[in-house]
């Protein structure tokens, strides 16, 4: 179901909308509007702050990254970096 409400918006983005539509990639400013809150929907509910789902995220992501951009795990010398760094960055 539709419906009908009135919104002001900014100039810009006005015009950026109805340049959208002239090109056809929108049917109507209806639609460029209802795109971007279903965007930013999708955003905001993909989005959490449950540091578990975080990082779950990121590994998905760097899952999908090409084999020859993984870094190699070599055990104790990895730990070794890892703490080096992580001793500069609080020396910072």
């Amino acid at each position: 179901m539709n419906v009908k409400t009135t919104i002001s918006l900014p100039d810009h983005v006005l015009h950026y909308a109805e340049r959208l539509v002239e090109e056809g990639r929108y049917t109507s400013l209806d639609s460029v509007v209802a795109a971007g809150i279903e965007d930013m929907m999708r955003n905001h509910e993909s989005k959490t702050d449950d540091p578990l789902t975080g990082m779950a995220d990121e590994l998905r992501r760097r899952m999908a990254l090409p084999r020859d951009q993984w870094v190699a795990w070599d055990g104790d010398a990895m730990i070794e970096r890892i703490t080096r760094k992580s001793a500069e960055d609080r020396g910072r």
